[in-house]
């Protein structure tokens, strides 16, 4: 279904088209600085063989292929200014972290979190061009240094809604408008669905198909995906899992179709260990049914957070390397003190450290980033690969 956003689309492409010129002159005016830091030679050589990807993508079983037809695996970090309803106070921290992650992070991709009811309110009627022109900046910004650009819907700090309504389908024919045809832009449909219809098998039939849950229709991600695809957009598409996309065990049978698409989990649930991994989304890559991504994930010391596992020591490299060996990619979050980084600097990465590390203690300012650094530079590092300035 088509929505009128009451925008002149020429109009934003050419206001698109001036950021991309402006984000280009600030590339060559400032290359390769890390936040609180300077630019090194080790950093411009990281950067320069770290591989680039061009799309159109399309998936070809549980493979997603570029425009050349390599295997495009995503490599990146996630980040979240524009989830936030006082966006304008993390833009210019945005432009540093897109910066950093094609720069200092041996990246292909970067995940922008968006606040669906900011561009468009929480009945769909808004038109705020405002954001959509600081939207349009980070994207062109992103591609300025060759990324992949995911734009995620997002509702957890503005709006709270569990799953897309009326709202998340205006909201993606006005993005639509914009990037359906620019086949550098991903379309992450949906952060973290976690509509509750009372039963598992009701919850998976409502993110699937749609239903009406305590008053409240949903559309269900199938029904987003034909919205997106009846616009016309042909955007690679990722399709998160139910339950805060903690598990895509059940994606058989509960299919999305409509590619192309992957299916995106972010942290798994359950023991961390690999026959569990294989039961949440592994068995989709290995039986050749959807590529997968692991679109947002992170692992901090910090008490009560879910992103603190207990036996990170053993279980972060295993994970990663169970990514690895079935070609699924990450965006990991995010690029801040305490979480990826130990400093302002972006080029020093948290540790996790065997003798220390816990999930009880506060500050201990660990954390994978290390981990996760040294993963992209091993599967996306790339000699001879176009630079990623």
């Amino acid at each position: 279904m088509m929505y009128s956003t009451g925008r002149a689309p020429g109009i934003r492409c050419a206001a698109a088209a001036g950021s991309a010129l402006l984000a280009a002159a600030v590339t060559l005016a400032a290359p390769a600085t890390a936040a609180g830091g300077t630019a090194t030679a080790a950093t411009a050589a990281t950067a320069a063989t770290c591989a680039t990807a061009q799309g159109p993508f399309r998936d070809d079983g549980a493979k997603v292929l570029a425009a050349d037809g390599s295997v495009f695996i995503p490599y990146g970090i996630t980040v979240p200014g524009l989830a936030h309803s006082d966006y304008q106070d993390f833009t210019s921290a945005d432009d540093a972290q897109i910066q950093a992650t094609a720069q200092d992070w041996c990246a292909n991709t970067v995940r922008l979190q968006v606040s669906q009811d900011t561009l468009v309110g929480a009945n769909g009627t808004q038109d705020n061009t405002a954001f959509m022109a600081a939207i349009e900046a980070e994207v062109s910004l992103a591609e300025s240094f060759h990324l992949v650009v995911v734009i995620n819907a997002q509702t957890q700090d503005v709006g709270h809604e569990p799953g897309p309504t009326h709202a998340t389908h205006v909201f993606w024919a006005d993005i639509d408008s914009v990037y359906g045809h620019d086949p550098q832009v991903v379309f992450d449909l949906f952060n973290e669905p976690h509509v509750n219809a009372g039963a598992a098998a009701a919850d998976w039939k409502v993110w699937q198909a749609g239903g009406t849950v305590n008053g409240t229709y949903y559309p269900g991600m199938q029904g987003l995906l034909n919205q997106v695809r009846g616009d016309g957009a042909t955007n690679l598409v990722w399709i998160e899992g139910p339950f805060t996309a903690s598990t895509l065990a059940r994606v058989k049978s509960y299919p999305v179709t409509g590619g192309p698409l992957m299916y995106a989990i972010h942290h798994p649930s359950g023991a961390h260990n690999s026959s569990v991994w294989w039961a949440d989304f592994g068995y989709l890559v290995k039986q050749g049914i959807a590529p997968v991504v692991d679109g947002e994930w992170t692992n901090y010391a910090l008490p009560g957070k879910s992103e603190c596992w207990a036996d990170a020591p053993t279980a972060v490299p295993a994970f990663l390397k169970y990514l690895g060996n079935h070609g699924i990619g990450m965006t990991a979050w995010k690029l801040v003190p305490g979480v990826l980084l130990e400093s302002a600097s972006f080029t020093d990465p948290t540790h996790i450290y065997t003798k220390s590390w816990n999930c009880t203690t506060s500050g201990l300012n660990q954390g994978a980033g290390n981990q996760i650094l040294h993963f992209f530079e091993s599967h996306n590092d790339s000699p001879g690969a176009s630079p990623a300035t």
